[in-house]
């Protein structure tokens, strides 16, 4: 029994949403609804005298609407909600590649010198400054190294010279020295002889 009044009155309900659809389907805005049902209505002296079914109907209808524009307007914020939320996380991740993009940058810009960051202008000007002075020194100890050279190569042709001089200084004096014993050797031979 119970069965069957839930079905009645479950069908009753479906009926009636197709009565309000159809009804809606024609002008469903809460002023034509006023204004149809006063046009409905009938007048008695000054005064409109209004159906309970008709008030009642149009009461369902506003209470609908309202219900309706309730749940857009919790959708809505609902949806303000999470868009908030969305920004909020696109810009705390906006700002956090922007610190990375500026970290980076820094990087890029910088070059670790001797454990200090250094601008590249200046890391460039500091390699440059270091490579002509190493260049110049270089140059400078070749020169240098050239000169040494030479002034060892003209030393060791004279001290060759020399030796040569001095060896020929002891030929020629052993020369003469032999040459005075032999001498001294003939006449201490001539005087035994006597």
């Amino acid at each position: 029994m119970k069965n069957k009044k839930i079905k009645l009155i479950l069908l009753a309900t479906f009926l009636s949403f197709n009565v309000f659809s159809q009804e809606n389907k024609k002008d469903n805005s809460i002023q034509s609804q006023f204004t149809n049902l006063i046009e409905k209505s009938n007048t008695y002296q000054s005064y409109k005298v209004i159906k309970i079914s008709e008030l009642n109907i149009l009461q369902r209808n506003i209470r609908d609407s309202i219900s309706a524009l309730k749940s857009t307007i919790d959708e809505f914020e609902t949806t303000t909600t999470s868009q908030n939320v969305k920004i909020d996380s696109i810009t705390n991740e906006i700002k956090s590649l922007k610190q990375e993009l500026k970290d980076t940058q820094e990087n890029v810009e910088n070059i670790s010198l001797l454990g200090m960051p250094t601008k590249k202008s200046s890391y460039k000007t500091i390699m440059w400054t270091i490579i002509i002075a190493l260049l110049l020194l270089s140059t400078i100890l070749f020169y240098r190294f050239k000169k040494s050279h030479s002034d060892t190569k003209e030393a060791r042709e004279k001290l060759d010279e020399t030796e040569n001089e001095l060896e020929d200084l002891r030929k020629s004096s052993l020369e003469r020295e032999q040459k005075i014993r032999r001498q001294l050797q003939d006449e201490i031979n001539k005087n035994k002889l006597k």
